[in-house]
């Protein structure tokens, strides 16, 4: 009688880089907001590379960063931005990951916003990102070792279910909804290296970065920045944040200008992470019943073994992949509806008609949109990422069908166009079906692509 646990057996190196944007870059990401420009910063921003190379040399070199950014608005500004990081790392598309943590309290990463203030440091500061971005991913690929990754989940409370109907206004708001589920799931990692010390931590979490908004004027992270100092204080290694399919939740604090109410946030996800990832058995065993010691009562005994020859060698198995799913699009796109009074040249109707012109350039002129799909495995678990931002069903189907596998689910990965929401929401007059560009059914065709994908690489 035993219990196994999920590895993988790699090459492994970390670093991170602080890519905190500058004071007085143009920072508007709310309508409501009455400011232009960050007048502060609240805490850091990182970008954290984690590289994973074979422990035989044969198989990918795969490079998962996870990074302190909100979106790009404008889609050539993240094409050129990771085709030089590829070009500087050699790193090929299906290897490289940049998982966006979506703040909404960082920099508007827009190069074309010529007209506003602070807008000419938008392009230094991409050109800044992409140095360092690639500088942390040579770094951690020159500090490859030997290295066990262990696997395990747990749950938080921070992320609520922000579909809210108003009855008095007969209309959805975006907000906390008291009385609809909302998907808790933790997924973390720890690596270590030979000897058992820690080299990082990473834990995904689907839950919308909006705790700061319209009256925040300070550059921050949100709840992430808070999350990672639990972590680092805890295990002293890089700890990588990765959003996940966070469509429909968010913080049930949230809209606030008090910098305090995000670090409050995000210490409740960095001790519930901190917290599953002490559960954690030693790297490279199982748990073996031992039999029974009389002392009164007769007590069953277990003790952790190494794991057999089977399972070390299924958790070096490194493999990476890239689907396409052919989203079709709406005919009209983003068509968000305007609030009652409000005038076509008010501050927030320019927003939204700003956002719709970018939208429609990134999509082109096609019916279709091919969103990429990558999928790769880590030994003895699987990792799924998608662009966009999709309802946390994605999340919670593919982990039901891979049950028994850790599976890593990622959101607003290399780049972003809007919302994939469920099909039994459209005409509902949700802002994120209205927000969307693609048509209904689309998240449930990526839900199909995505498994397909994964059972390809699924660990036997």
């Amino acid at each position: 009688m035993h219990a196994t646990y999920s590895y993988t057996r790699c090459q492994f190196g970390v670093a991170t880089r602080d890519v905190t944007p500058p004071v007085g870059i143009y920072a508007r990401s709310w309508g409501a907001a009455t400011h232009e420009v960050a007048e502060g910063v609240h805490r850091p921003f990182a970008a954290t590379a984690a590289v994973f190379a074979s422990i035989t040399g044969d198989e990918p070199t795969l490079a998962l960063v996870a990074v302190d950014l909100g979106w790009f608005q404008h889609l050539p500004d993240e094409r050129d931005l990771r085709a030089t990081i590829m070009r500087q790392t050699g790193l090929e598309e299906a290897a490289l990951l940049i998982n966006m943590s979506h703040t909404h309290a960082g920099a508007n990463l827009n190069s074309q916003l010529a007209d506003k203030p602070g807008s000419e440091l938008i392009g230094p500061y991409i050109e800044h990102l992409t140095e360092q971005i690639s500088a942390a991913i040579l770094e951690a690929r020159a500090a490859l070792e030997p290295a066990w990754v262990t696997y395990g989940s747990g749950r938080c409370a921070l992320a609520t279910n922000r579909d809210l109907w108003d009855a008095s206004a007969q209309r959805f708001a975006v907000g906390y909804n008291p009385d609809a589920p909302a998907d808790d799931t933790l997924v973390v990692a720890k690596v270590t290296d030979e000897s058992g010390e820690p080299r990082a931590t990473l834990y995904n979490y689907a839950c919308h970065p909006t705790t700061l908004a319209w009256e925040n004027r300070e550059l921050s992270p949100d709840y992430i920045g808070a999350a990672r100092e639990v972590l680092e204080r805890a295990f002293d290694v890089p700890a990588l944040f990765l959003q996940g399919a966070s469509g429909e939740l968010a913080p049930r604090d949230d809209y606030v200008g008090d910098t305090a109410v995000a670090d409050r946030n995000g210490r409740q996800l960095g001790y519930a992470a901190a917290a599953a990832i002490e559960s954690l058995p030693p790297p490279g065993t199982r748990f073996v019943y031992t039999g029974i010691v009389a002392s009164g009562a007769n007590l069953g005994t277990w003790a952790y073994e190494p794991c057999d020859a089977g399972q070390l060698h299924a958790s070096e198995r490194l493999a990476a992949c890239v689907s396409n799913v052919e989203l079709r699009r709406k005919e009209d796109i983003g068509v968000v509806e305007a609030l009652t009074g409000a005038t076509p040249d008010s501050v927030q109707e320019q927003e939204k008609a700003l956002r719709r012109r970018f939208l429609s350039e990134a999509l082109g002129d096609g019916p279709v949109y091919e969103m990429p799909v990558w999928a790769w495995r880590l030994g003895g678990a699987l990792l799924v990422a998608i662009p966009n931002e999709p309802y946390s069903v994605l999340q919670i189907e593919l982990r039901r069908r891979f049950s028994g596998t850790p599976l890593f689910v990622l959101g607003l990965t290399n780049r972003t166009f809007g919302y994939l929401s469920p099909e039994e929401t459209y005409g509902t007059g949700l802002y994120q079906e209205q927000q969307s560009p693609f048509a209904p059914g689309c998240l449930e065709q990526t839900i199909e692509v995505a498994a397909r994908a994964l059972e390809e690489l699924r660990p036997s």
